[in-house]
């Protein structure tokens, strides 16, 4: 029975765990399934995310949960800004080039983050969250417990984004076909943008969820960005319907027809035109999409 209890103990562990996972894997594979960019900086990015809630947690008194959506608006102009004023350069160029520049921003930020806060170990201490649901030998920690449920909620809100707003049918316009975008008054830059900053948003949120239960500190960020790879390696690069959502660009043909509906467009009947396009996020030859100039 005891060796029961531990299977089942580890088997909530785990499920628990992978909640969070998923939430910091998801911008990863947000990025690269729709600019191609393969994010090195991914990481740093859930680092940053636990930092904001730690420090406005600690300095300014606010619940730890209620600091979610200031570290999502944080991170999101922190990425908006990097993909619009130095990723967008690296479009159309070899893969490897933007993992080296991602590379090179994710030491920018660790080395700043450890020269303002130091390597010291934080622990964020919240009352409520130390509480623990207590079934026969089982144990299930209340902040794993809430870290995860919000974890799997970010990520069905982002398949909703995705999948239902004009926003996301201009995002997944822009993946599918770079040049049909156009055609329908897609901007790219600002497309590209806000995509990476919506990767660094949910990145930033999940390492909020870790500082719920975990310590943080700056060197934190070369795990996640392991465990992100790991994961949507096994779940499929790109955002695949099988790795978290229903949005992908090969799933879904009809981006650019859904796109005319709502904003100046001069393509009606898209979707009828065009075949369901095999979908590589790196681009005809693994370079990436097409330069934006």
């Amino acid at each position: 029975m005891t060796f029961l209890a531990d299977l089942i103990q580890t088997l909530i562990n785990g499920i628990l765990q992978g909640g969070v996972y998923a939430a910091a894997a998801v911008g990863l594979s947000l990025i690269f399934g729709v600019s191609g960019i393969l994010n090195a900086a991914h990481g740093e990015l859930v680092m940053l995310g636990a930092f904001a809630t730690y420090w406005l947690a600690t300095l300014y008194r606010i619940d730890p949960l209620l600091t979610l959506p200031i570290s999502f608006g944080l991170l999101f102009g922190l990425g908006y800004a990097l993909q619009y004023f130095v990723l967008n350069r690296t479009l159309g160029r070899p893969l490897l080039l933007s993992l080296l520049v991602t590379f090179g921003i994710s030491l920018v930020l660790l080395n700043v983050a450890l020269r303002l806060w130091s390597a010291d170990y934080r622990l964020l201490r919240t009352p409520y969250l130390e509480r623990s649901f207590v079934v026969g030998p089982l144990i299930v920690p209340f902040a794993r417990l809430v870290a995860c449920v919000l974890g799997v909620a970010m990520v069905a809100a982002l398949s909703w984004l995705l999948a239902s707003t004009r926003l996301g049918r201009m995002i997944r316009a822009t993946a599918q076909d770079l040049e049909m975008a156009r055609m329908v008054g897609v901007n790219p830059r600002a497309v590209y943008a806000v995509t990476f900053g919506l990767g660094a948003g949910v990145s930033g949120v999940a390492g909020s969820l870790v500082a719920l239960y975990a310590p943080v500190e700056p060197n934190m960020g070369l795990t996640y960005t392991l465990f992100a790879f790991a994961v949507v390696v096994l779940g499929g690069l790109g955002y695949r319907r099988r790795g978290v959502g229903r949005a992908h660009p090969r799933r879904r043909p009809g981006a650019h027809r859904n796109l005319s509906r709502s904003g100046p467009v001069i393509a009606g009947g898209v979707r009828s035109a065009l075949p369901d396009p095999p979908f590589h996020a790196g681009g005809d030859h693994g370079q990436g999409p097409t330069r934006i100039t």
